[in-house]
């Protein structure tokens, strides 16, 4: 599982230093892409192949399906951690991300998202303030 919240370092050639917590989940390779907050996705290879799937199967009929395909699917890269854990993240997604020299990575139980530290504590503040609407919203869910 990938849980937990961690400040990593990237360095100029744009390899992030994942955590070791993650390291065992993403050696098997990953793919990086946009994500719709301007953080970075970064999915294990079999998450990513459910994921793709699941796009895969949206209507092409819809223009919105068709936006989010593009948007997801173009800015991904397949990559793999080296052997000391560093992540090359390519220059395109760095710069929509905004990660210069350090990252936050943050596990969502199947997935990763890197956030430059500014947007995370935005975003962070947002969901720690709106916890127990967001909660509310859910329950429609079952959670």
């Amino acid at each position: 599982m990938l849980l937990g919240e961690f400040h990593c370092s990237a360095d100029a050639e744009g390899r992030l230093t994942m955590p070791p917590a993650f390291q065992a989940e993403l050696v098997k390779g990953v793919t990086v892409t946009r994500g719709v907050e301007r953080c970075l996705l970064v999915y294990p290879a079999t998450e990513w192949q459910k994921l793709a799937q699941k796009v895969g199967r949206l209507p092409l009929t819809s223009q919105s399906a068709r936006a989010f395909s593009r948007f997801l699917f173009s800015g991904a890269a397949v990559c793999a951690p080296d052997q000391s854990g560093q992540l090359s993240l390519p220059d395109q997604l760095r710069r929509y991300a905004r990660i210069e020299d350090e990252a936050i990575v943050v596990g969502l139980l199947l997935h990763v998202e890197v956030w430059s530290p500014g947007l995370w504590r935005t975003a962070k503040s947002c969901f720690v303030e709106e916890g127990a609407a967001l909660a509310e919203k859910l329950s429609e869910f079952g959670i």
